[in-house]
């Protein structure tokens, strides 16, 4: 009891980003499990391990309120990572559903942290497309979205211009370099994510020429970059890094 009060009210570490009431969870269960695997009352032993994980669960989830330094999906996400990597190793049968929550907890931080960074690299075209949607979704036929003057085909050229295919890369370049300085080393989550960048990317190109194509079909226009262009940044970028 007082161990889950201590997790609860853990605060954020002034270094690094895991937090105490995840390395004090980790510590007792490693330890318990070492004193206690030949112990003939087992079930009470799980109820403490469920109890201090619903603790340590609930000391995560109160970050999203705290005043974090840096993004607040990113160390969520590193944390039930971190979990979720713990509890893989230990094979504790009574925590397999917590296992699980952790890694349905990580993988939703990840694309809360992956869509909010990931709109940067193209701003512009995903706030013009956003709109393209949005007159779509109001009832205007595809094939007259461009006489709306926003969103003409001279609109969507100038837009279009803003990206070469050099600049992209770039952005993709300066967007790796900002992911690398803040995500810890430890928890080599890193690969993980930049995948994960690259998974959203291709699925945000897809979505734009395919509302080229419906909306803007037999203009000609088309972005300055293919996909295999794309791929080709992010392969480049990944093994000069």
């Amino acid at each position: 009891g007082a161990l889950c009060k201590e997790i609860e009210e853990t605060k954020m570490p002034s270094k690094g980003r895991i937090l105490p009431s995840v390395s004090r969870f980790e510590e007792f269960v490693t330890f318990s499990e070492e004193m206690f695997r030949t112990a003939q009352r087992r079930g009470e032993l799980d109820k403490a391990h469920l109890r201090l994980a619903d603790s340590v669960f609930s000391s995560i989830n109160s970050l999203s309120s705290a005043n974090l330094k840096v993004n607040t999906d990113m160390v969520m996400m590193e944390n039930f990572y971190h979990i979720h990597c713990f509890l893989c190793q230990k094979k504790i049968h009574c925590l397999e559903a917590k296992k699980r929550e952790a890694k349905q907890r990580y993988s939703e931080h990840m694309e809360k942290y992956v869509t909010k960074y990931l709109g940067q690299p193209l701003e512009k075209l995903n706030h013009f497309f956003e709109g393209v949607k949005a007159r779509v979704a109001q009832g205007v036929k595809e094939e007259e979205v461009s006489f709306h003057l926003a969103y003409s085909k001279q609109e969507l050229r100038k837009v279009i211009e803003k990206y070469p295919g050099k600049e992209v890369k770039r952005a993709l370049e300066i967007l790796y370099r900002k992911i690398h300085k803040y995500l810890s080393a430890e928890e080599n989550l890193l690969p993980v994510v930049w995948h994960a960048m690259e998974q959203e990317f291709i699925r945000q190109y897809r979505e734009f020429e395919d509302l080229i194509q419906r909306c803007y079909a037999g203009s000609g226009i088309a972005m300055d970059f293919t996909m295999e262009d794309l791929l080709s940044y992010f392969n480049s970028i990944t093994l000069s890094n």
